[in-house]
């Protein structure tokens, strides 16, 4: 639905014998609904302007008298203006309205809170200024003559000592606070929470939200940024009906899942490998109890396992396979080698795992030169090896391989995006 909301000015509906603004918007763009937000003053217009729009030929929109009136003490107050105006466009916004703002009717305070409203809030608005048929002021000036000027100059009240100071210093508060959310929204939509929570940490901006909607803010912010800075286990996961480890494992995977969609490769590729590492030790650990022993923390194949040769000399001869392109004499596997994705990934292949887990390990082992580049030097990362269509699939292999390994609901995936909504949900 098109509705237009407009102030009521003092040239509306029709001046010099020609629609004013507000009748001129209806004429040209003919909304079904038309918001008509009166000052105290401009209420005796109010049967005048309704007769005027009905008075357009085959036209015949649903006009609506705000119930809120502007105070004559107060249209000429920007900042107030810019609150009680927000608050119309508020009420009226939604998802399938397309809102029409006319910046043309009312004080230069209301038309100049709808121009700032239009550009900063994220409604579905587009502002209108009508031109004046003779494409020039209103009141036309006429020059004076020497005594019209000097009568000008002696009948001014304010020309004395004592006169009347009505200027107001505007602070613009709510104005302001209108661009720090418009700024937290787009901080929060891009995933950017440890600058929104300094942001929202700051006293000046105590009276940004209510204190109820702030604090709920903060602590969102303050768990969110904790997960990022310490790896400490965002309080919704905590909550789950889960086991640990699956808890740590979902929680890891939603932190990589954020940092890819903040464009941090070299990030996504060392925290996916040791994601990944992690869920298959625990998978190995959980199949097969007495396979990996710890030395000095360090995972080892455990030679009093009773697959413990078999899965040596498998090793062995996949290690040699992987020196065919070598002219030396090929090297033996060591059984007191770290276990690492390779060696985890064979043997799950000796053990005849599930061929769709082979394979997303193998996405994995396929970057594993590239993340160890990023890991232990100071390489740029090949953007031929690791485009965006390589990261989509190593995210959707490493959510594979963690629902394959853990029973983890497909629900358990949205809490960034779910926190993210109240979050803005907060800062309208």
């Amino acid at each position: 639905m098109s509705i237009l909301i407009s102030a009521v000015g003092t040239t509306d509906p029709i001046s010099n014998n020609r629609d004013a603004a507000l009748l001129h918007i209806a004429r040209t763009y003919r909304p079904e609904q038309i918001v008509l937000v009166y000052s105290e003053e401009m209420l005796i217009k109010r049967d005048l302007i309704e007769k005027a729009l009905f008075s357009i030929k085959d036209y015949h929109p649903e006009v609506i008298i705000e119930s809120t009136v502007l105070k004559n003490t107060e249209v000429y107050l920007f900042d107030r203006m810019y609150e009680v105006m927000g608050q119309i466009i508020e009420k009226y916004s939604g998802a399938e309205h397309q809102l029409i703002l006319n910046l043309s009717s009312g004080t230069p305070q209301i038309i100049s809170a709808l121009f700032a409203l239009n550009r900063i809030n994220d409604y579905n608005t587009q502002a209108i200024q009508v031109a004046t048929p003779n494409k020039s002021a209103n009141r036309k000036y006429a020059p004076l003559s020497s005594e019209d000027e000097q009568r000008l100059f002696d009948e001014n009240q304010d020309n004395q000592k004592e006169y009347e100071n009505r200027t107001i210093k505007d602070e613009a508060e709510k104005f302001n606070q209108s661009l720090i959310k418009r700024y937290l929204r787009n901080l929060i939509s891009s995933y950017d929470y440890i600058a929104a929570q300094e942001l929202v940490a700051r006293k000046e901006y105590n009276k940004l939200l209510s204190k109820k909607k702030l604090y709920r803010l903060r602590v969102i912010l303050k768990d969110l940024v904790s997960v990022f800075k310490k790896q400490t286990t965002l309080f919704e996961i905590k909550e789950l009906p889960i086991l640990d480890v699956e808890k740590t494992a979902l929680n890891y995977y939603l932190l990589i899942e954020i940092l890819n969609k903040r464009g941090q490769v070299a990030d996504v590729l060392i925290k996916s490998k040791s994601l990944v590492e992690f869920i298959i030790e625990e998978r190995l650990k959980k199949n097969y109890p007495t396979l990996i022993k710890y030395k000095e923390k360090l995972p080892k194949l455990n030679e009093e396992h009773q697959d413990f040769k078999e899965i040596l000399s498998y090793l062995d001869r996949e290690y040699k396979k992987a020196q065919n392109g070598s002219d030396e004499e090929k090297d033996d596997y060591s059984p007191t080698s770290t276990l690492n994705l390779i060696s985890y990934t064979k043997i799950l292949e000796f053990y005849n795992s599930c061929p769709e887990l082979i394979e997303s390990l193998r996405v994995f082992i396929s970057l594993n030169n590239e993340r160890n580049k990023v890991a232990h030097g100071l390489s740029e990362i090949n953007a031929n090896l690791v485009n965006s269509k390589k990261l989509s699939q190593t995210i959707e292999s490493l959510r594979f391989i963690l629902q394959d390994t853990y029973d983890i609901d497909d629900k358990y995936f949205a809490f960034y995006e779910e926190l993210n909504r109240e979050m803005l949900d907060l800062l309208r």
